[in-house]
């Protein structure tokens, strides 16, 4: 039987709650069990409905997301949380971390972003649910990301800009044929050079395939496939 992950939205702005519901149905495994649109009415939802996992907001009236967060756990509800907001100043970072978040996402933030915190809870969630009753130290660190793990596609290598890799992404992601650096530099309007970089990253990633085409003279020619189960 296919794992289905519970989650509900807390979100007072319409318009990106309305944003959210379709990243969550964009992400595989993942069913919307319903929404709020402040503090107070979120709790009640969380209680009723007792899903896996919660997308809430920080600021939200009557009950913001740090209380709400702060009332799951003193409830015992077994819902984790995470936290997508514009505020990243560093007390509520660490009230958050404090609270149990498993993830922090700060606006204004990708699809490409918002997909990674849902990946990588959902690979967190089946990993609990497989290994039985007890957890090895290895188990734990790589739960907890510590332990030695494949580099994330779309992560932010050192030196590299995570909107233009967002943007690359997104727009190869879409690819079923082979294409080329070129293609993809005069279609986004990024250098070559640039853009052979990020490419260079994502194969090394396992994100993408690498083939070299051989004419009938002249260089041979670099082609790329992405990997649909890996990018996707």
């Amino acid at each position: 039987m296919e794992m289905v992950i519970s989650v509900v939205i807390l979100e007072d702005d319409p318009m990106v709650l309305e944003l959210h519901r379709q990243y969550v149905d964009r992400v595989k495994n993942f069913e919307l069990s319903g929404c709020a649109m402040n503090g107070k009415e979120g709790a009640g939802l969380i209680e009723r409905v007792r899903p896996h996992l919660a997308i809430v907001d920080i600021y939200m009236p009557g009950l913001s997301g740090l209380q709400l967060l702060q009332q799951i756990r003193a409830s015992g509800w077994n819902t984790d949380v995470i936290l997508v907001t514009a505020a990243h100043d560093t007390e509520s970072v660490q009230k958050g971390i404090q609270y149990g978040a498993v993830d922090y996402i700060v606006k204004p933030f990708t699809f490409l972003r918002f997909k990674k915190a849902l990946d990588s809870y959902r690979h967190y969630f089946a990993k609990l649910r497989s290994e039985g009753t007890f957890l090895s130290q290895s188990d734990i660190d790589m739960l907890r990301g510590s332990g030695d793990s494949r580099p994330e596609c779309g992560g932010l290598p050192k030196g590299m800009q995570q909107n233009t890799l967002d943007t690359i992404v997104e727009y190869i992601r879409h690819k079923n044929n082979y294409f080329t650096i070129r293609e993809i530099a005069e279609s986004l309007g990024i250098s070559r050079v640039t853009i052979g970089r990020y490419l260079g990253y994502l194969c090394k990633t396992g994100c993408l395939k690498e083939v070299l085409s051989y004419g009938p003279k002249g260089r041979p020619l670099q082609k790329y496939l992405v990997q649909k189960e890996l990018l996707n």
